[in-house]
C-alpha cells in the first residue's frame, strides 16, 4: 500500500501534514486503529497533534474513499487504510480481526441481495461481521486440558 501522500494529491485533496500523517498511520500499520490509537501513533512524529485533528482528518480520508470506518464491537470505531468495504472476521476470545478476502463481485452480490430484500430501503453500504473463535484461539483449545482436569 502506498504510504505516501499521493493517494490523497490522486484524489484531490488538500494535503496537510496531520492528514498525510494519519493516512502514513493506517496505511503503515495495516490494521484497524481506534482515532485514539492513530492519535497515540501520531503524536510521535507530530507532538502538537490534537485528537479533534485526527477526527477531522479521518473524516477528510473517509470522504475521499481512502479509509473505511468499521463498529466491529461495542467499543469505538475503527478505522483502516481499505478503500472498500469488505466482511470482518473477529474472534470471540482473543479479539482478532481479519477479513474475509471477497471478490468485488461477492461484495456487490451481498449488497444487491440486501437491496432487494427492501423496496422501502435504498441500502448504499453494507458491513458484514462474523463472530467465531479463530484458528489460533481453536488450536489452543485442542492443546490445553479442560478446567478442573
Amino acid at each position: 500500500m502506498d504510504i505516501s501522500a499521493k493517494p490523497l494529491r490522486d484524489r484531490g485533496m488538500r494535503v496537510t501534514p496531520q492528514r498525510a500523517h494519519v493516512w502514513r498511520v493506517l496505511a503503515e500499520s495495516g490494521a484497524h486503529l481506534s482515532a485514539e490509537e492513530i492519535w497515540e501513533r501520531a503524536r510521535d512524529v507530530l507532538p502538537g497533534m490534537e485528537l479533534s485533528t485526527v477526527y477531522r482528518s479521518l473524516d477528510a480520508l473517509r470522504e475521499a474513499d481512502l479509509v473505511v470506518e468499521s463498529r466491529l464491537s461495542d467499543g469505538p470505531a475503527l478505522f483502516e487504510a481499505r478503500a472498500s468495504a469488505h466482511p470482518h472476521l473477529v474472534c470471540e476470545r482473543c479479539g482478532k480481526i481479519s477479513h474475509l478476502e471477497a471478490s468485488p463481485e461477492v461484495n456487490r452480490g451481498l449488497l444487491a441481495a440486501f437491496a432487494a430484500g427492501s423496496t422501502s430501503f435504498e441500502v448504499r453500504e453494507l458491513h458484514v461481521v462474523a463472530r467465531g473463535i479463530c484458528a489460533e484461539c481453536l488450536g489452543r483449545e485442542e492443546v490445553e486440558p479442560p478446567a478442573g482436569a
